[in-house]
C-alpha cells in the first residue's frame, strides 16, 4: 500500500534537520533506510553528510557515469523489464543491509558550472535533465526491489531531488516501499511526487514531534 508523503516548504525551514531526526527513529524502529540527497556541498545543511556522521553503516553511492543512466534512452517498460542489468541494482542489493546513501549532487552541479562558464542553456538543459532521469531511474529500481522482495522493511527519505515529467505513474508498482520527502515548491513539479500526500509542515512536525 502507497504511503509516500512530501513536505513542500522553502529553504531555511528545518526540513533537512527534521528528515534527519525521523531516520534515526526509522532506524531505532528496525526499519531498512535508503537517503537520497543532491545537495551535498555543504556539511551543515546535508542529510547525507549527517547520516554518514552519524551512522558507520552508512554506504554512499556516487555515480558520475553519463551512460549508466539508461532512462535517457530506454522507456520506463524497457527498463522495468531489465532493471536488474542497470544501474544502481548491484549496488542496492550488495549494500541492503546498510544505510545506502545516493549522492545525486554530480550531474546537477554540472549542469550549473558549464553553464556559469559557457552561458549555453543546451548544455545545462541537458545534464538537468540527466540528473532529473537518475533521480527517476534509482527510485524505481527501488520499488522494483521492494515489490519483488529483493529489499524488504525499507522507506526512501529524499531531500530536494527533482524528477522529470513522464506519462507513466511508477507509484503503481510500489508494494513494500514507502517515501518520505521534502523539496522547495519550484521542484516540486516531478511526476513522482504527484503520488504524494502533501504535509503541513508545521502541523506535521507537531504531530510527530
Amino acid at each position: 500500500m502507497k504511503n509516500n508523503q512530501l513536505i513542500v516548504e522553502s529553504r531555511e525551514t528545518g526540513k533537512t534537520t527534521y528528515l534527519f531526526n525521523e531516520i534515526h527513529k526509522l532506524i531505532e524502529e528496525g526499519r531498512n533506510v535508503i537517503v537520497l540527497d543532491s545537495a551535498t556541498d555543504h556539511v551543515e545543511k546535508s542529510l547525507l553528510k549527517k547520516v554518514i556522521g552519524d551512522f558507520k553503516n552508512a554506504h554512499v553511492i556516487d555515480m558520475r557515469d553519463e551512460n549508466a543512466v539508461v532512462l535517457k534512452d530506454l522507456s520506463i517498460s524497457e527498463f522495468i523489464t531489465n532493471f536488474m542489468n542497470f544501474f544502481p541494482f548491484k549496488d542496492i542489493y550488495n549494500n541492503r543491509n546498510k544505510v545506502i546513501c545516493f549522492d545525486l549532487s554530480y550531474f546537477l552541479e554540472l549542469g550549473h558550472d558549464i553553464f556559469d562558464e559557457t552561458n549555453d542553456m543546451k548544455k545545462y538543459k541537458y545534464y538537468r535533465n540527466l540528473y532529473n532521469m537518475l533521480s527517476q531511474q534509482i527510485v524505481l529500481t527501488i520499488i522494483l526491489m521492494g515489490k519483488y522482495g529483493m529489499i524488504k522493511n525499507s522507506i526512501v527519505v529524499m531531500d530536494e531531488i527533482e524528477f522529470p515529467v513522464i506519462d507513466y505513474d511508477v507509484s503503481l508498482l510500489q508494494d513494500d516501499i514507502k517515501f518520505l520527502a521534502s523539496v522547495h515548491p519550484e521542484n516540486a513539479f516531478g511526476s513522482f511526487y504527484e503520488s504524494f500526500e502533501k504535509l503541513d509542515f508545521k502541523v506535521f512536525k507537531r504531530r510527530k514531534d
